[in-house]
């Protein structure tokens, strides 16, 4: 059962890892052509609060 969890707690680290690039590659590009500040804003905050997600899940598993 230990296996279970550990395995969902990475799968749950990558996916959020995943997130946190894809929207900062998202948040770039839509800074670089120049689209609307609402768009950059909303990657941005999603940017946000991966970057939390996953430094908490970090911190809660890592003993």
């Amino acid at each position: 059962m230990t296996k279970e969890l550990n395995s969902s707690s990475t799968r749950n680290r990558a996916l959020l890892a995943a997130l946190l690039v894809g929207s900062l590659a998202a948040n770039i590009t839509t800074q670089a052509l120049g689209l609307s500040v609402f768009i950059s804003a909303a990657f941005g905050l999603v940017v946000l609060a991966s970057g939390i997600a996953l430094f908490l899940s970090y911190r809660k598993n890592r003993g």
